[in-house]
C-alpha cells in the first residue's frame, strides 16, 4: 500500500508540473502574438535631398549621348577634266588647266564603339565640301584669247561612314565611306563667251586610315574612287588621295 501511495503522489506531481508548463507556454505565445515589432521601411517621402530639388528633361541627353561629333579639314591634288560647250559657240577643254590643291571641310556624327571580339566598330554619317579656284587662259574658236578667266570647281558629297579598329592597335582605325555627290565647274571671265557653268552627279567609294594623336584629335588619309553617274561632256578625276586632320567630341 505504501508503494501504491508513493506512485499516486508521483503521478499527481508530474501532472501538475506539465499543466503549469503548458499554461506558461500558451501565455508566452499569446503575448508574442499581441506584441507588434515595428519594421523600418524606406519610402519616397523618406528621401533626404540636400539643397533644392531640380526637375530636368532628360530627352536631349537621351537622344545625343550615344553619338560623337567630328569636324575636319583636308587637302588633295585635283585636276579638272572633260569638255564644256558654250551653247555651240565654243568648246573648252578643262584638261588643259593645270592641277591644283583642293582644300575641303567635312563634318558628321559617329556612334560609340561597339566591341565585337577583338575589334571595335563604329558607324555614322559624313558630309564633305571641297572647293578650288584657279586662273586660266581661254582661247575662243575665233582666235580671241581671254587671259583673265577663272575656273571654280565645287565638289559636294555625303554618305555613310564605317570605322573598324583592332584592339591591339587602339590608335589606328580603317575607314570605309560610300559617297554620293555633285561636281560643278563654273568659269567666269571678262567676256560672257568664256563663262559657263556645268554640273554632274557621281558616286564614290573612299578607303582610308585614321591615326589618333589624342582622344579627341586624329590625322587621316583617304583614297577615293569616283565615277560619274550620267553621260556628260564634263569629266571628273577618278582617283583622289587626300590627307587631313579632324577633332572628335
Amino acid at each position: 500500500m505504501k508503494v501504491f501511495a508513493v506512485i499516486l503522489v508521483f503521478l499527481f506531481s508530474a501532472l501538475c508540473y506539465a499543466q503549469g508548463t503548458t499554461e506558461i507556454s500558451l501565455r508566452d505565445q499569446a503575448l508574442a502574438e499581441n506584441t507588434h515589432l515595428g519594421v523600418a521601411s524606406t519610402s519616397a517621402t523618406d528621401a533626404q535631398v540636400p539643397g533644392m530639388l531640380k526637375l530636368q528633361d532628360p530627352r536631349p541627353e537621351i537622344i545625343t549621348r550615344s553619338w560623337r561629333y567630328f569636324a575636319g579639314l583636308s587637302a588633295q591634288t585635283f585636276q579638272s577634266s572633260g569638255q564644256a560647250d558654250k551653247e555651240g559657240l565654243s568648246t573648252f577643254d578643262l584638261g588643259k588647266n593645270s592641277s591644283t590643291v583642293m582644300p575641303g571641310f567635312e563634318f558628321g556624327v559617329l556612334s560609340k564603339k561597339i566591341a565585337l571580339q577583338d575589334f571595335n566598330w563604329s558607324f555614322g554619317v559624313r558630309g564633305k565640301a571641297q572647293f578650288a579656284s584657279q586662273s586660266t587662259d581661254v582661247k575662243l574658236s575665233s582666235g580671241y584669247t581671254i587671259d583673265d578667266a577663272r575656273l571654280n570647281t565645287t565638289v559636294l558629297a555625303a554618305g555613310p561612314l564605317f570605322l573598324v579598329q583592332w584592339t591591339g592597335l587602339p590608335w589606328l582605325s580603317a575607314t570605309l565611306s560610300p559617297q554620293f555627290g555633285t561636281v560643278n565647274y563654273t568659269q567666269t571671265g571678262a567676256s560672257d563667251f568664256a563663262s559657263f557653268s556645268k554640273s554632274a552627279t557621281f558616286d564614290a567609294l573612299g578607303l582610308g586610315l585614321d591615326v589618333a594623336i589624342s582622344p579627341t584629335w586624329s590625322l587621316f588619309t583617304e583614297w577615293t574612287q569616283k565615277n560619274l553617274q550620267n553621260d556628260n561632256e564634263i569629266a571628273l578625276q577618278k582617283d583622289n588621295f587626300e590627307i587631313g586632320t579632324k577633332i572628335v567630341w
